[in-house]
């Protein structure tokens, strides 16, 4: 304690010292923990459920379609729960979308459709009431739901009545027979309701397989592994491709096969990489703002190298002097993490605006126990370490040597002048690795936001309904429903065009479906082709702006009765017809002959680095759907429509919701949101470590100077100029900026196939970036060596003499 109390007392006589030595810290070890927060949240920390790591997928994959995950059909899951016994247990699930308005409310809410056991899967139990059961899956069932904590304390004021309560869901009656308990959320934090998902025996006959419109969640049994459960899935796939003959040509040229990865694993799989990379970028920020207090702390000690060398001539041991001073490096490190966590809380705050909220589990991105405890750690890790070496430098010269040093000359000074030199050396190779990684993603965003997405966002607005089966029924009913908005949407002053499609680019709905055509002549053992399926009214490609290459658009005369026709794009017809002219060609989907009446532009359909999937596009009129997207399109504001839209709707169907409304910029920055954020926060990190270079390169320089204040009295005095005391000072700066970028760049080049992976249109080696990178930080760096120089030059040598 006495020793704290001394380190303490010691800090305090040099505020300004301590000021800088601990915001730098606090900026360094704050950063990091605000990333770490996000990569716990996201990657670490366990799910909501018991032993969540037993979770895994078992969906399908067709390879040589580009369908990683292409969801589970429900006969391929009912082999797998029947089948595999590497599971505990499994469930199949689908997200519905339901209407409620009973009470003059329109309201949308996100559902899941569930088997039951979807429950005893997650080894979850309702808080109130019960969960499903096997009775509450029958096709002739009552219907029954399960609510959310959320959605029972919002929608029903925490009412333990609600049990048994009758609620109107999609226009039908709904018993509530259970609320889950708070923080229990399945697949996403969305999701408001659980409703039973039964199937038909039709539903589970061969002929269903294909449709792959859910998912299938399993749980491991104790000590059973991936691998084992993929074997089992395989073997169930051997055997229906020798059962069902029709269909084995198909898998057999798709790559078919059922694929188990882990729950965690394929959740995070498009992000792990861009999150380590940010935390790596922002490891290094902070090494380098320790490794310059580690330089201040070097010049501290040298500065007490007589009261050091008095205390070990009255007998304090080196071990007794080490531990003094790495209790006060200990202190300034401790401190420092302390104000990391509170620049953590307003870099979490900042990091929201980023987007965080469109990462995995990013709602649950918080300062908890776990981030505690790794501030705490970062801060004694560094402490030790960058502390420790100041310590055990300083204590390393005998009471003799010490004093020598104190004024101005001796061995143990040129080895302190060694190690701030290699400390700064080190901080520019981070730098260095630092910058060119921001670098590079800074040109590959770039690059990738000058890409063509196929239709022109500006000015469009689109917005989401789902009308519920019992009240539109039929086609007609839905057709009426479409046509009555659309001709109120017409007349608002301000829109120019106006449409709906079943699925909209830059959204997280797509669907897709093989097709053939008498007109397309396959190579042997090629895949069957296979396409994005979007159903359009006449307005929407128009509205959204895709180009007409040739034939026509979808018209007003292509109703039910009409001959099928459809729209193709134009990667389709380069792939098949290259050359040719596609209008009047043939595709058969759905058991329908479907004839080519127009050519449009190919659209990216979820992010703009996509390779690209062919599209069609069947009339609406022709293939009518429930669930459809209006699209809006103004010379003005996008917003400005969204009361207009809402207002047609509701003139229309009073308790109608519309939902997931937004402009198609704002969903293709959504889209873009995981490439932003870590070009956003390694440039600001590429910035910091800019300025604590800059000023690593300053102290050595600075510090070297005072060291050598009597021998550039010396050379003056014997008649070296002003310029050529500088240049000793300029030269020594040049060999530090160069070693360090060097080994920056060395550095890079040993990790730039893992950056690489992350590029988009950008070579890791770019030469541009990997010469400008350097060059910045050289230069910034060398502009730093000035003023030690200017310093150095106005040395006077009596002066310097005399106090020798």
């Amino acid at each position: 304690m006495a020793d704290l109390r001394y380190a303490v007392r010691q800090l305090l006589r040099s505020p300004g010292f301590s000021l800088v030595a601990i915001a730098t810290l606090a900026l360094c070890i704050g950063a990091n923990t605000a990333i770490f927060s996000v990569i716990n949240a996201i990657l670490l920390k366990p799910y909501p459920w018991p032993e969540s790591g037993r979770l895994v997928y078992a969906n399908n994959s067709y390879p040589a379609l580009g369908l990683v995950d292409a969801g589970s059909s429900i006969p391929d899951y009912v082999d797998r729960h029947e089948g595999v016994s590497s599971f505990a247990d499994s469930a199949l699930y689908s997200y519905r979308s339901l209407n409620t308005g009973g009470d003059g409310r329109a309201e949308r809410l996100s559902a899941l459709a569930a088997t039951p056991s979807l429950f005893t899967t997650l080894e979850s139990a309702a808080a109130l009431g019960r969960t499903f059961n096997a009775g509450d899956a029958r096709v002739d069932a009552p219907a029954t739901v399960v609510l959310s904590d959320s959605f029972w304390r919002t929608r029903f004021g925490a009412d333990p009545a609600v049990l048994g309560r009758v609620i109107r869901l999609d226009d039908r009656p709904v018993t509530v027979i259970g609320v889950m308990p708070a923080g229990f959320y399945f697949p996403n934090l969305e999701t408001q309701v659980w409703i039973p998902y039964g199937f038909t025996p039709a539903q589970t006959a061969d002929t269903q397989r294909g449709h792959e419109s859910s998912k299938m969640i399993a749980r491991l049994k104790p000590g059973a592994s991936l691998a084992a459960a993929q074997r089992e899935l395989d073997l169930i796939q051997a055997r229906n491709a020798a059962r069902l003959p029709q269909l084995a040509e198909f898998w057999r040229t798709s790559g078919f096969t059922g694929r188990v990865t882990g729950f965690l694993e394929e959740n995070v799989d498009n992000i792990r990489g861009m999150l380590l990379l940010v935390q790596a970028g922002v490891a290094a920020a902070l090494l380098i703002g320790c490794a310059n207090v580690a330089g201040l702390l070097l010049a501290r000690a040298v500065g007490r190298q007589k009261e050091l060398a008095i205390r070990t001539a009255l007998g304090a041991t080196r071990g007794r002097l080490v531990r003094l001073l790495m209790i006060e490096g200990g202190v300034l490190f401790l401190v420092g993490g302390g104000g990391g966590l509170v620049v953590a809380a307003w870099s979490l705050a900042a990091l929201k605006g980023l987007g965080l909220a469109h990462l995995p589990r990013g709602f649950d991105v918080r300062l908890d126990p776990t981030v505690f405890a790794f501030t705490f750690g970062c801060a004694l890790a560094t402490g030790l370490l960058f502390g420790g070496l100041p310590a055990w430098a300083a204590s390393r010269s005998g009471p003799g040597a010490a004093l020598k040093e104190s004024g101005g000359r001796g061995s143990a000074g040129r080895r302190t002048q060694r190690l701030r030199s290699a400390l700064v050396v080190t901080e520019i190779a981070l730098a260095v690795m630092l910058l060119s990684t921001a670098g590079l993603l800074i040109k590959s965003f770039s690059r990738l936001q000058r890409v063509d997405p196929g239709f022109r966002p500006g000015g469009v607005v689109a917005g989401e309904v789902a009308l519920p089966a019992s009240r539109y029924d039929s086609p007609a009913k839905i057709a009426a429903f479409h046509d009555a908005v659309l001709a109120r949407l017409a007349a608002v002053p301000g829109v120019a065009a106006a449409g709906s499609t079943s699925f909209l680019p830059f959204t997280d709905r797509y669907n897709s479906g093989n097709y053939t055509s008498p007109d397309i002549k396959l190579p042997p053992d090629a895949p069957e082709p296979h396409a994005l399926i979007r159903n359009a009214d006449p307005g929407y490609l128009r509205t959204l702006g895709l180009t007409l290459l040739q034939g026509r658009w979808i018209a007003d005369a292509d109703v039910a009765s009409a001959r099928p026709v459809v729209v193709v794009d134009r990667l389709l017809v380069d792939r098949y017809w290259k050359g040719e002219d596609a209008i009047g060609k043939r595709i058969l989907h759905d058991h329908t002959l479907w004839t080519i009446v127009g050519v449009v532009g190919t659209v990216k359909s979820g992010s703009l680095d996509e390779r690209g999937k062919e599209s069609l596009y069947f009339p609406a009129a022709q293939s009518p759907q429930a669930d459809f997207m209006f699209v809006l399109r103004t010379t003005g504001s996008p917003a400005g429509l969204i009361p207009a839209l809402r207002a047609a709707l509701a003139a229309v169907d009073p308790v109608q919701p519309l939902f997931n409304v937004s402009s198609m910029e704002e969903k293709m920055a959504d889209a873009a949101e995981p490439r932003r954020a870590p070009v956003v926060l390694l440039s600001v990190f590429g910035g910091m470590a800019i300025v604590l270079a800059m000023l690593g390169v300053y102290g050595v320089l600075a510090y070297a100077v005072t060291q050598r204040t009597t021998e550039f009295g010396i050379r003056m005095a014997l008649g070296s100029s002003p310029r050529e005391i500088a240049g000793l000072v300029l030269r020594s700066g040049i060999w530090l900026v160069a070693l360090g970028t060097a080994a920056g760049l060395a550095g890079f080049v040993l990790v730039s196939r893992l950056v690489a992976s992350l590029l988009f249109n950008t070579a890791a080696l770019d030469p541009v970036t990997l010469a400008g990178a350097p060059l910045l930080l050289a230069l910034v760096a060398l502009a730093a060596t000035l003023l030690p120089a200017l310093r150095a030059t106005r040395i006077q040598p009596m002066v310097a003499l005399r106090g020798d």
